[in-house]
């Protein structure tokens, strides 16, 4: 298939413009000290991640169309991953306050979501490709190691400030070490090739378990600030609309968008607006 030479007009200015958005969104929630201290502590692990995954293991690569890069990697992809991290940080934080222990591996398990519908809209538009098919041309280990690294990351940032760094670079190693042994100990050996419609009766599974989850933190109280869910409607709106441009008539890939778009629309359309006590205040000291 030939890549088109520009998926969506203006797709790397509107990347921007709700980078832009969903930090002076976050912004209300947490002053900007804090919040531009773990963006960039993120953004500079998210690349040296990505750069090292690229490099040593050459199972994907971004295409030439991206505009500005950092070695192997896209400028624009450490500067969004980190607020992908950030929202579902804050919103597990919002919706499940009591979480407790369980916190990173929500916070993971969110980012896989949002990572699986990025990913095979991306690679359909020709963004970026891996070396193996999988679930819609996406290796499942591709999708579920940025998890790997959101769950680690999370537990870094909640690290005092002065050992973040180290946190961050250990979150690394972790990432790395986790992906080589599901690599090593799993998908090297099993669920390789072409997935076909059995992947999506799975995560059409998976989906009505996060929709049920969801509406069980709704009912215990949790509720998702519009400061929260804005800025997340907005980057699913984009990819939406890549996805209109490059596939409209792909139905695997509009019935994975609908098992990953309905359990979150469904929570947020019943939660309410008023801000979470899980989060610190824009007015709070910063950490």
């Amino acid at each position: 298939m030939a890549l088109p030479s520009v998926p969506l007009p203006l797709f790397e200015p509107m990347c921007v413009a709700i980078i832009a958005i969903t930090l002076a969104m976050m912004a209300r929630l947490r002053p900007w000290k804090a919040l531009l201290a773990d963006y960039t502590a993120l953004a500079v692990a998210g690349w040296i991640g990505e750069h090292t995954c690229v490099t040593w293991y050459e199972h994907y690569g971004y295409a030439p169309i991206w505009h500005g890069r950092l070695g192997a990697v896209p400028v624009m992809v450490p500067l969004i991953w980190p607020l992908v991290i950030m929202s579902a940080r804050d919103v597990v934080r919002s919706i499940a306050p009591h979480a407790g222990r369980w916190t990173p591996v929500l916070v993971g398990g969110l980012v896989v979501f949002d990572a699986s519908l990025v990913e095979v809209i991306a690679v359909r538009a020709g963004l970026w490709g891996w070396a193996e098919p999988g679930h819609l041309g996406v290796p499942v280990l591709g999708i579920i190691g940025w998890g790997f690294f959101a769950a680690l990351a999370h537990l870094a940032l909640e690290r005092p400030l002065a050992q973040r760094p180290f946190a961050l670079v250990l979150a690394l190693v972790g990432t790395h070490l986790l992906i080589l042994a599901g690599w090593w100990g799993c998908f090297r050996w099993v669920i390789r090739g072409d997935h076909g419609d059995a992947s999506l009766v799975g995560l059409a599974v998976l989906s009505l378990g996060a929709l049920v989850g969801g509406l069980y933190a709704v009912r215990a109280g949790g509720a998702l600030p519009l400061a929260i869910g804005a800025p997340r409607m907005a980057a699913a709106a984009l990819f939406f609309a890549l996805l209109v441009k490059v596939a409209p008539d792909d139905v695997r890939l509009w019935v994975h968008v609908a098992c990953v778009a309905i359990p979150y629309l469904v929570v947020t359309a019943l939660t309410g607006t008023r801000s979470p006590a899980g989060l610190p205040r824009a007015t709070g000291p910063s950490r």
